[in-house]
């Protein structure tokens, strides 16, 4: 059966090749256009080493050019799959809060979010901007060792604003290199509410820092409408962030 199967398939596109060359013999011929000259019926043939006229050739439609000399723009969504570990402090006078969020307890906080890239290129000189707003609130994922309070709910706010300019290094062939530098701004907002039996207790901190970048990115087509694309980043250096 899948031999037959096979061999179905395949002759399908040669018996619709020959049913539309058989309806295209079987058309009659269209008239001649009204300014058309029409020889008259006693019009002798024409000679026998008479040479057809030319027909006109069809334009060769040319592929756009990358490098015309003109800016070139492109826009992309995309989902970044997260969690976070560790310990965040508010201040001295509240406990330290513990953050076990895998993605699944993210997702039970998540609040809003957006992530979105941009590009802009003229010629080899390249402009990549990204944007991600993360909104997160709630009690799941987070743990603190003060017994008088049951209770903590954090509200967090993320932001990075990244821009790396950059030159395109490979040009030539299907594979293109860039070399990017630039930096990434960091916006992070936290409050905690604890909540327990006989008091609560409430604080937010408020943090913003700078990283340099250095970085690159490396796109190949595949075929069709597919392509692959490498981009990575390196910063910090202490600047900012220790290494990011």
């Amino acid at each position: 059966m899948p031999m037959k199967h096979s061999i179905r398939l395949a002759l399908v596109p040669l018996l619709l090749g020959s049913a539309t060359a058989a309806y295209a013999d079987e058309q009659p011929a269209p008239p001649p256009p009204p300014d058309a000259q029409v020889p008259p019926p006693d019009a002798a043939p024409p000679p026998a080493d008479a040479q057809p006229a030319p027909a006109a050739q069809p334009a060769e439609a040319t592929a756009p050019n990358p490098n015309d000399g003109k800016w070139h723009f492109a826009t992309i969504g995309y989902i970044w799959f997260a969690g976070a570990w560790g310990t965040t402090d508010i201040n001295r006078v509240l406990p330290p809060v513990e953050l076990n969020l895998p993605f699944g307890k993210v997702l039970k906080n998540f609040k809003f979010a957006f992530m979105g890239a941009a590009e802009a290129r003229h010629d080899r000189f390249v402009v990549l901007g990204d944007l991600i707003w993360i909104h997160l609130g709630g009690s799941e994922g987070y743990g603190f060792r003060d017994p008088d309070f049951l209770k903590v709910r954090v509200d967090s706010k993320t932001m990075e604003i990244t821009l790396l300019p950059g030159y395109r290094v490979v040009d030539k062939g299907p594979v293109t290199v860039d070399l990017l530098a630039g930096g990434r701004m960091n916006r992070f907002k936290t409050s905690v509410k604890f909540e327990g039996p006989n008091r609560e207790a409430e604080g937010t901190v408020r943090e913003d820092w700078f990283d340099p970048l250095i970085g690159t990115r490396i796109a190949a087509p595949l075929g069709g409408k597919w392509s692959f694309n490498f981009y990575g980043d390196l910063g910090g250096f202490g600047i900012g962030s220790k290494i990011t």
